[in-house]
């Protein structure tokens, strides 16, 4: 199934690279916004995986808003994660496909169709970066890099967001702010960064990604408890439970240990 899924993927990525004279329109916001590339690649993606299970659910981000299944299969997908990088040309984007079993996490995949690079897990297999074995870093806190972003679609709650920041950032050694959490968190897997936190994401961003990093040895969490996979969650990530407990007590002092919205 992993393999079929990765060729799945691999093909949707070859589209989107492919893409040119795509449409740009706002979700609401400037700052939110969708292509014509982006429908066309949930289509082509939501056709050709429920044909791999048909008695699946499909969550897609472009509209496609399905249950999470309790017993059974759901795919829960980004047909391209960092559109606005997409739309500009800036080659970090990801397209993320995530299978989850009975409600739980069960295989993800990204690619990012510009460098090539694939990120793809099973848990209780393994992780894997272009078929190569793929584990979280050892770092301690003083030598991570924190890859965050500050939630440009809800621009309200960046003040404390910031604050988390500026916070962390003398304990650490960096920041890095790419502009797709799929691919950023797929970096985390592999120990390329070491630490994550966004306020607010949508579980398409992060379903496969977080996969990834559970099945490469690493660790994630919400605010009050486990990350939601049904709806927006505030995303923190780790390479070692040592440094989430940190990343998790300076955000929660932040955030007076609650979700914001």
């Amino acid at each position: 199934m992993l393999g079929r899924i990765v060729d799945i993927v691999a093909e949707s990525g070859r589209r989107v690279a492919a893409a040119h004279g795509f449409s740009v329109e706002n979700k609401g916001s400037r700052e939110n916004i969708v292509t014509s590339a982006d429908l066309e690649n949930e289509r082509f993606l939501r056709s050709r995986l429920t044909e791999l299970i048909p008695d699946s659910s499909f969550v897609g981000e472009e509209g496609d808003e399905s249950p999470i299944l309790e017993e059974g299969y759901t795919w829960i997908v980004d047909p391209i994660d960092g559109t606005m990088n997409f739309s500009r040309g800036i080659p970090e984007v990801g397209v993320s496909v995530a299978l989850f079993k009975d409600g739980k996490p069960h295989i993800g995949v990204i690619c990012n169709p510009f460098s090539g690079r694939m990120w793809t897990s099973e848990i209780g297999k393994g992780a894997w970066r272009d078929d190569v074995p793929i584990h979280v870093s050892d770092r301690p806190l003083e030598d991570s890099i924190l890859s965050t972003a500050w939630c440009c679609y809800r621009k309200e709650l960046a003040p404390k967001v910031f604050e988390v920041t500026e916070r962390l950032y003398p304990g650490i050694n960096d920041l890095r702010r790419i502009g797709t959490a799929a691919v950023e968190l797929s970096m985390l897997a592999e120990g390329a960064v070491d630490l994550y936190f966004e306020i607010r994401l949508s579980p398409w961003d992060y379903a496969a990604a977080l996969t990834c990093i559970k099945a490469a040895g690493g660790v994630f969490h919400g605010i009050e408890d486990d990350v939601w996979f049904d709806r927006p969650s505030p995303v923190l990530a780790a390479n070692s439970q040592r440094n989430m407990d940190r990343l998790l007590d300076v955000v929660s002092d932040v955030f007076n240990g609650k979700t914001p919205y």
